[in-house]
């Protein structure tokens, strides 16, 4: 069956036309810190639960894949990553950011909501205070304004050491900027 020339032209024009312009449009979607969760150290002088700031100067990180159970096999052990941050209160500005692929390499598609992690603040063979992140929620949507498609997060929630309320994360103004966890002694 042959086509009008003109339809073939048309097929091929109206792709292009498209691909040009979506193609010369740098999309800015600032995601980098979407999923990210901030940890703020108190070191403020003079208020409650302060940290003296050579307690804070190393930070032992664990991260755990959360167990799941396959209805064919048995359940999957996971492994346990562990990284030592160091000159926290010098050089991070007393802080610790925990993203997909901060400080831990991203291990596939996972995000950080599939881990629970554990930090461990002190110098001595064992840790002197210990922070517990049971899970995190995250819930986000696709936006789009023709050629750029962003994600944005709709919910971030944090459980802290047992704790059955959540911390709510999400940004309020919608930005999608991280909001601090101010962790006491």
């Amino acid at each position: 069956m042959l086509r009008n020339p003109l339809t073939w032209l048309l097929l091929f024009l109206v792709p292009s036309v498209l691909a040009a312009c979506c193609g010369s449009v740098a999309c800015d979607c600032q995601d980098s810190l979407d999923d990210a969760v901030l940890f703020n150290f108190n070191l403020a002088p003079g208020t409650a639960g302060r940290f003296d700031s050579t307690a804070v100067d190393s930070v032992f990180l664990m991260r755990q894949l959360l167990p799941y159970r396959d209805t064919v096999r048995a359940p999957r052990t996971s492994t346990i990553d562990t990284i030592l941050l160091t000159r926290i209160g010098q050089q991070r500005g007393a802080s610790v950011v925990l993203n997909n692929a901060q400080p831990f390499g991203q291990r596939g598609t996972r995000k950080l909501n599939q881990y629970r992690y554990q930090l461990y603040l002190g110098k001595r063979r064992v840790p002197t205070i210990r922070f517990q992140v049971d899970s995190i929620q995250l819930q986000s949507q696709l936006t789009s304004d023709g050629c750029c498609t962003c994600n944005d997060n709709t919910l971030k929630r944090l459980y802290l050491n047992g704790s059955t309320t959540p911390l709510d994360l999400t940004d309020p103004s919608g930005q999608d900027q991280p909001v601090p966890v101010v962790l006491n002694r």
